[in-house]
């Protein structure tokens, strides 16, 4: 047990100068005051704000790059470095390189996460079609599998296999019927990439197949302007939205330019490669993005938006459709995933305790 005294807390509404008392891993009371009537761990919270963990939907836990050879392949992510940057759930996926980086070893590296204090979910699949899986097929990874929680693909895309509008249909009907089955909230993530068709598979299966739009989560939809464009226009219909953040506040502009930004969320692509191109096609310069653009993307946006207004991009929207019922609130019986921030420093993370 914890107890967390005199604190303010965004959740991410404000909730006041609150106590806080942790139990077996949830948020069992939260009070104006929490008297205890025997010694427990205390944390003095005067003057501290308390947040929820974020989540970072986004992250090649395992590694990504290879796109210059094999001496570009990125490292896998530490667990300090999530916790680091106030992140308390990760979704792992593959990228470019689902050759020699495997489901399996996803799926493994968040298994170890998860043992480290850091609760790791996976997506089964990568660029190519058909897809890269754990099991014998996507939908018995979803079925099966309680930390899969969809299928990663990539569209518009020089990288991509260009899976035609059938398949896509296919694909996507395949993961909606894995999905009610399993009882989850399953996606398909859609990396989006430069190509000048963008969103319009998507929409064609929109308005060829009777699908949930929820289903279809494209990210990088701020790659291009084009891009962009189709985006809010497919956010207008009800979608979910990913933006990926450089930790320059550069999502302000873009978040301002939705009507309804109940389904946005931000994420890093940590651990992933960002690469630019000669006009032959090879790579011209490659890099790997660290998950702590994810902390300084969320503090530049609440010095903008303040907490209430930020948060959710990186907690509450996440929770909510990705289908995780007890994360992205500070609520009682939600899981203790925590962070404690002091003149936007990090004090405290608190999780799987």
């Amino acid at each position: 047990m914890k107890l967390i005294k005199n604190i303010q807390i965004y959740a991410p509404e404000n909730l006041g100068v609150k106590d806080v008392l942790i139990s077996d891993s949830k948020i069992e009371k939260i009070d104006n005051t929490i008297k205890f009537p025997y010694p427990i761990e205390t944390i003095d919270g005067t003057g501290c704000i308390l947040t929820p963990g974020l989540i970072d939907r986004h992250v090649h836990i395992t590694g990504g790059g290879g796109e210059a050879g094999f001496i570009s392949r990125a490292r896998p992510i530490d667990v300090k470095e999530i916790l680091d940057a106030g992140i308390t759930t990760v979704i792992g996926l593959l990228g470019t390189d689902g050759y020699t980086r495997s489901t399996k070893e996803l799926f493994a590296k968040a298994k170890e996460l998860t043992q480290k204090g850091v609760h790791a979910y996976i997506l089964t699949g990568s660029y190519a079609y058909p897809s890269n899986t754990l099991t014998q097929s996507m939908e018995d990874d979803i079925v099966f599998i309680d930390s899969i929680l969809g299928v990663k693909l990539a569209l518009s895309d020089h990288r991509s296999t260009h899976i035609n509008n059938d398949e896509l249909i296919h694909m996507a009907s395949r993961i909606r019927t894995a999905s009610l089955i399993a009882g989850k909230q399953a996606n398909l993530t859609i990396h989006m990439g430069d190509e000048k068709q963008a969103l319009e598979p998507v929409f064609n299966a929109l308005e060829k197949a009777d699908i949930p739009i929820s289903l279809f989560q494209p990210t990088h939809c701020t790659r291009n302007p084009h891009l962009f464009e189709q985006a809010k226009k497919f956010a207008d219909l009800g979608g979910t939205i990913d933006l990926t953040c450089d930790g320059n506040g550069k999502t302000l502009s873009y978040i301002q330019q939705i009507k309804n930004t109940d389904k946005v969320t931000i994420s890093s692509d940590a651990q992933g490669s960002w690469s630019t191109y000669n006009e032959d096609g090879s790579v011209k310069e490659i890099g790997i993005t660290p998950i702590s653009n994810l902390k300084n993307e969320f503090i530049l946006l609440k010095n903008e938006l303040g907490y209430e207004k930020s948060l959710p991009f990186f907690t509450q929207n996440v929770a909510n459709v990705l289908g995780f019922k007890n994360k992205g609130q500070i609520k009682e019986g939600f899981d203790c995933d925590l962070v404690i921030w002091k003149d936007d420093q990090i004090q405290h993370v608190i999780t799987n305790l």
